[in-house]
This record gives C-alpha cells, sequence and structure tokens, in this order.
C-alpha cells in the first residue's frame, strides 16, 4: 500500500491494468478550480500551506503531462521543476530501456549543473542560468550540493490516471456505502487512485495485492489469504479491510492525514512521528527516518491531488464514460466443487467465472484445486438459485485435494520422483518448469502435480545465468540432481558494517500497521565480517528454476511428547510465528512458550524454531508451509519476468533489507536464489551479489511500493 518509487532514476505510474472486472457510475461532478483549495475549507483533508506546491505538482502529473514526458525535480521541494524529458511511451521493453537511458543522461546533466554551482561558479549556458533562477541569488553552495543529490524523474500519468478514473465506475458507489457503514468520509474511496488505480489484479514485486495492496502480514488481519483463496483480490471484501484499518489509524491518531500516511508508512512509524513532531506539518517538514522516504512523504499529497481530480474528472478529463456497476446472484456451495465443470454446467467459461469470483486463485481454475465448501460465488445476475443449485447437483466433494510435493535428495532423478509419484515424467517437468534435461538440485521442492490439473504445454523456464556452474551429464532418466553447496533463505539477516562500527541501524518498519508477529527477516546482532573484498561475483547454479520452491521446508523430528510430536524448523523468508500456529492450528504462545520466547521478540532467518506437532506428525503443516511459499512464488511470477541478471557490490552499511527493497527492488527469496553459496550472515564490503533483472509482463508493472513500476 505504497506509492511511488525511491530510487533517483525511478518513475512510477498508477497501476491501470485492464482487468475486465465488475466496474461503477458516478454522476458527473461539480465544476471546480484545477488547483488545491485552501485549507481553509472545512475539510476532514485540509491542504496544509506546506504541501499546497505539492498537491499541485500531483494535480499536473496527473492531468497534464503524458506518459512521453518526464518532469526533472527537486525530491524535496516539488516546487523545483528543472525541466522535461522526452520519453517513449509504448510499453516495450525496449522503450523502457531507451527511457532508461534517457532518464539517467538527464540527471546526470543536472547534476553536473547543480555542481557548477556548487562550487561557486558562474551560470554560463542558457541552462545553467535557467536552474540557479529557480533558487535565488543568494543561494549557498552547500544547497545546489544537496539538490544535486535529490534529482528525480516523474512520468506524466495523464492516460493512466483517466483510464483508472474510467474503471473507478465500477467500484465507488459500493465503496461509498462501505465507509459509510464504518463511519468514515466518503472521499476515502478515492485512495485506491494511488494504489492500484482501480485495478482488482494489481500485484507488486513484495507481495502486495488488489485494489487496495494489501500486504500479506497485514491482509491476513482482516482477510482469508492462502493458496486457494486470497480475499485481498476481491474489492469489495478488501474494501471492508481498508475501512477497518483505516478507522483504526485515525482511532490511534485523531487526524486524517496522519492517518493516511499511516497507511503507508505504518501505525508504528506515525506514532513515532507524531510523538516527536506532534502535527502533520512540523512532520513534513522535520520527521526523519530510515522508511520515512519520498512515498511517505507525498502519500498524503498525491491522496489530495487525486481525490480532488476524481471527483472533478469532468473538469480535467471532459464527459468521459465510466464503466458501471455490475449486479450479481450470490450463491454458497454446500461442498468443495471442481471448478470446470461447475463452469461447464453453468454455460460459462472459466475465464467468466474467475473474473466474476477473483478472490479464487489460479489453482482453482487449473484444477489443483476445489473451489472450498461454504464459499460465496458470484453469479451473473440472471441465474436463479433454482438453476445454479441443479448445476452443482453430483459435484459435491467431501474434501479438498490435497498439494502433493518432493523434496529432492541426493540420488533422486525426475524420473524416479515421477514413478514414485505414479505421475508422467512429462506433467511432472512441465508442472515445474523444468528444462528439457530434467535437471533438479538437492533441495529443490518440486511440486507433484494432480488429478484432473490443467498442465499448460509452455512454463516459465529456468534462467541461464551469465555465471554458470558446470552442466551435468545427461542421463537415462535426463533427469541428474545437481547438488547446491547451501540451501538458501535459511540465514539471518545483520547490516553490513565498519569493522569499527558498534551500533545497530534501526530497521525499517516494512508493515503498513502493527501486526502480533514480525516476519522474517529481522535484524540480529551484526557478526562483523573481516573477509577479503570480493573481486568477482559468487558462482550461481548453471539453471535457477522460477517454479520450484528453494528454501528449506524440512521438518525434523526430535522426538515424542505425552500430547505432541516434537518436531523443529528452520526459518526462512517471510514467516511469523504467527504463521506456524495458524497452520498448527494452536495459540502463537504455545510456540513462544516452546522456545522461550518473549513475546514482541522477533525471530530470524535460519533460527531454529521447536513445534509442537498433532499426533498425526508434520504432514499437514508441511503441506500448509509449502502452499505459502507456492502461492508466493506463482503470484511474483505471474505478474513478472526474469531477463538477465547483474551484479551488485555491497556497500558499508547495506543491509539485506535496504538491498532488496531500496536498490535491487526484488523480494529477498528471489535475491537468495541466486546467491545460494553465499552466507548472508557474513556480507561485507565490496562483497558482490548476483541479482536477478525483473521485467513484468502485465500491461503496467507495480514497483515494490504497489505502484506502476516502469524501471524495466
Amino acid at each position: 500500500m505504497l506509492f511511488l518509487t525511491r530510487r533517483v532514476f525511478g518513475t512510477c505510474m498508477i497501476c491501470l491494468f485492464s482487468a475486465g472486472l465488475l466496474f461503477i457510475t458516478f454522476g458527473p461532478a461539480a465544476t471546480a478550480a484545477t488547483r488545491a483549495p485552501s485549507v481553509s475549507a472545512p475539510d476532514d483533508f485540509p491542504v496544509y500551506p506546506v504541501i499546497k506546491p505539492n498537491v499541485d505538482f500531483w494535480i499536473d502529473i496527473f492531468t497534464k503531462y503524458s506518459r512521453g514526458e518526464g518532469v526533472v525535480h527537486d525530491a524535496r521541494d516539488l516546487s523545483r521543476i528543472y525541466g522535461t524529458v522526452k520519453l517513449n511511451p509504448e510499453n516495450t521493453r525496449k522503450a523502457a530501456k531507451q527511457n532508461r537511458k534517457v532518464k539517467k543522461k538527464a540527471i546526470k546533466n543536472y547534476k553536473a549543473v547543480l555542481t557548477k554551482l556548487a562550487a561557486g561558479k558562474a551560470p554560463a549556458t542558457a541552462k545553467e542560468k535557467k536552474v540557479a533562477a529557480l533558487f535565488g541569488a543568494n543561494t549557498t553552495p552547500s544547497v545546489f550540493k544537496r539538490a544535486s543529490r535529490n534529482l528525480r524523474i516523474q512520468t506524466g500519468l495523464k492516460q493512466h490516471f483517466m483510464e483508472g478514473v474510467i474503471r473507478s465506475g465500477a467500484l465507488v458507489p459500493e465503496f461509498k456505502k462501505i465507509f459509510k457503514s464504518y463511519g468514515l468520509p466518503e472521499d476515502l474511496v478515492y485512495l485506491p487512485c494511488v494504489e492500484s488505480s482501480f485495478n482488482v489484479a494489481a500485484y507488486s514485486k513484495f507481495g502486495a495485492a488488489g485494489v487496495w495492496q494489501f500486504t500479506r502480514s497485514t491482509g491476513r488481519l482482516y482477510m482469508e489469504i492462502g493458496y486457494v483463496v486470497d480475499e485481498r483480490r476481491d474489492p469489495f471484501i478488501a474494501t471492508h479491510s481498508a475501512a477497518k484499518l483505516l478507522k483504526r489509524n485515525y482511532g490511534e491518531l485523531k487526524d486524517w492525514s496522519l492517518a493516511l500516511t499511516a497507511y503507508n508508512h505504518g501505525l508504528n512509524g506515525m506514532r513515532r512521528a507524531k510523538k516527536q513532531h506532534k502535527a502533520y506539518p512540523k512532520i513534513y517538514t522535520s520527521y526523519r527516518s530510515r522508511s520515512f522516504k519520498f512515498a511517505s512523504r507525498n502519500f498524503y499529497s498525491e491522496f489530495l491531488a487525486a481525490r480532488q481530480v476524481a471527483k472533478n474528472y469532468t473538469r480535467y478529463f471532459g464527459d468521459i464514460r465510466l464503466d458501471r456497476p455490475v449486479s450479481y446472484t450470490r450463491f454458497k456451495v454446500a461442498g468443495y466443487v471442481p471448478a470446470s465443470q461447475l463452469a461447464q454446467n453453468l454455460g460459462l467459461s472459466l475465464a467468466e467465472l474467475h473474473k466474476l469470483n477473483p478472490a479464487l486463485r489460479k489453482p482453482v481454475f487449473d484444477g489443483r484445486k476445489y473451489i472450498p465448501k461454504g464459499y460465496e460465488l458470484r453469479l451473473p445476475k440472471g441465474f436463479t438459485h433454482e438453476r445454479i443449485t441443479l448445476a452443482t447437483a453430483g459435484l459435491y466433494y467431501d474434501k479438498q485435494k490435497p498439494s502433493k510435493f518432493h523434496r529432492v535428495s541426493k540420488g533422486d532423478t525426475a524420473g524416479a520422483i515421477a514413478r514414485t509419484h505414479r505421475v508422467s515424467l512429462n506433467d511432472l517437468i512441465m508442472a515445474n518448469g523444468l528444462s528439457r534435461r530434467a535437471t533438479i538440485y538437492v533441495g529443490q521442492t518440486l511440486r507433484i502435480p494432480v488429478a484432473g490439473e490443467a498442465i499448460p504445454k509452455k512454463t516459465k523456464q529456468a534462467i541461464s545465468q551469465e555465471h554458470k556452474s558446470p552442466t551435468p551429464k545427461k542421463t537415462e532418466e535426463a533427469a541428474a540432481v545437481m547438488v547446491a553447496s547451501a540451501t538458501p533463505e535459511t540465514q539471518p539477516l545483520p547490516p553490513v558494517k565498519k569493522a569499527k562500527t558498534k551500533k545497530t541501524a534501526r530497521q525499517k518498519e516494512t508493515q503498513k500497521k502493527p501486526v502480533p508477529e514480525k516476519a522474517a527477516p529481522q535484524a540480529t546482532k551484526p557478526e562483523i565480517a573481516v573477509a577479503p573484498a570480493a573481486t568477482k561475483p559468487p558462482e550461481v547454479p548453471a539453471d535457477v528454476n522460477l517454479q520450484v520452491v528453494t528454501s528449506d521446508l524440512k521438518v525434523r523430528k526430535l522426538g515424542e511428547k505425552k500430547s505432541y510430536i516434537l518436531g523443529e524448523i528452520h526459518v526462512v523468508p517471510g514467516e511469523t510465528l504467527g504463521h506456524y500456529a495458524d497452520w498448527l492450528g494452536i495459540p502463537t504462545q504455545n510456540i513462544r512458550t516452546l522456545n522461550r520466547l518473549a513475546y514482541g521478540k522477533p525471530i530470524s532467518i535460519g533460527q531454529a524454531i521447536k513445534l509442537p506437532l498433532p499426533g498425526a506428525g508434520s504432514t499437514g503443516f508441511e503441506e500448509k508451509r509449502f502452499e505459502y511459499h507456492q502461492e508466493i512464488l506463482e503470484d511474483f511470477f505471474d505478474s513478472y519476468d526474469v531477463v538477465g541478471t547483474d551484479t551488485y557490490e555491497v556497500k558499508s552499511g547495506d543491509t539485506l533489507w535496504t538491498l532488496c527493497a531500496n536498490e535491487l527492488e526484488i523480494p529477498l527469496w528471489l535475491l537468495q536464489k541466486f546467491n545460494p553459496t553465499i552466507n548472508f550472515n557474513a556480507l561485507h564490503p565490496r562483497q558482490q551479489l548476483v541479482y536477478p533483472l525483473v521485467n513484468p509482463n502485465g500491461v503496467f508493472p507495480l514497483d515494490h511500493d504497489g505502484n506502476l513500476d516502469f524501471r524495466i
């Protein structure tokens, strides 16, 4: 639930994927000024004088500048616009590559001008004089120097914002009813303009999903999020959740400018900000923290601008026609139902059924899972309950299809695994995106196809790396096992420090609001590495399989107690004690007590955690854990492609969080997938990491903040 990129060359665009879902109409808005209203107007959302230039900036970005224009500006003072650059508006990788070069060159040129002015040299060229005039005659060298570090380019959003307004027509009327039922201001319905632009299918690199861009950790407090159902993707269920979250934020902070900023920055972060600076204007000008960067500082301003434009869309875009709301028939299924047979009996395509029920995940529609018992389906309004009841007759099953998987061990081959699980080798290869040689590696968790599954003929193949390990010889099974030298995703994440540094830097708050359990990774006491500087990138596997879970998900049996079996696991990225408790169906405190963990103490990557397993053993727990990680992997690669690799040299002060979130802009599990031999406990300056170059495969990609990302 965040907005805009933090990188200097970054641009961001509001998400406008055409999801083809349920869309609304609200009547033409009253005539209004094209600039931000005065703070003196009675309003739950005041435009403070200190941010009025920012609001005006975003109104212009939303309504004046197209995708073919990049606005070069100061990231701290949005009223200081240096100029514009011409960009290629096409949504292609070639255009994105061209634009990246154009933006990089523009930043370099303006930085050279500001650096010259900081050195005390008089402006000579027309460009230098124009830049100097933006500062005034008495500007000190330090101001120019600071400005040279704050250059940023914002891509125009006019067409995309308008398309988002059109899509909003199907949703806003119902959203207003929902917010009104919680006693909240109706204008909060315009927040998705800066979250997803009302794209139901929106998904960010870091796992925020749906119209309201809930992360898993926050969303699971209000919604069901699992391998079969992800309610973040249902716009109406997610709106109830957003209303609850915003109401809680306001109840804690007593101010809507703070409550909205907390939606982006996190409730704990805004509590700290309010404690230090009391009111929003002072927070905006004076609050400093590792996580309160461009996105958080501008979030409230962007909301105000988006609200202004969306409520007065005819003023900015003319008499455009908005999508209309859709009415449904709701039907709760009495058992587990195969989606393909239900769609056939109802005369619908699977695509139509999925469009009406976006919370049902892909495994339901490719036959890996059934529609769950008790799920309330949305079906076309003309469908009567009698018709639906007749269509479901004879389709119900008593149990859900299980997820089957196989942990690759030394000596395994794909052919032997296929025979063990009684599936065809070709199906196993296709389900896991294996290469033609069906190469597998120790530590991989292969997904076993289930009966009735529609396995696509083409899947994402493993990406060949520039730095390859020796390729294994082909076996009779065409399925040699590669033994990785280290299992990734099992180490704690200390920050990289200079040898004399003693104090650990506080990590950024990663969630939008406080949650009962903190997800790994968490900062741990740093181990200061004194290893010599790396001179070349680490070696990575010859083929990094993008469809196979490589985390260590094994549960080790330690012994039997009177009422349970004692098991042990090692923490991998994204997991919390809350997850383990949910998967076991026990209170989180039981796990804390067993491991002598104080409440609030975070868990770390690679940490050994003891679990009280039921008498049936670890099978159910392992299945749920596998589905959790498989879901993250599938959702990511449904939206993004890996097209190559690059290297990053670790700097003093880096943490894996800052590397992943700010520099590399990829999730940790993906970074570790490409660096299986790296000890992330002991990163040191000048060490090199291999990281994947990620391109979106959709119409408009979302960045790690849940906003359109054109850095491809």
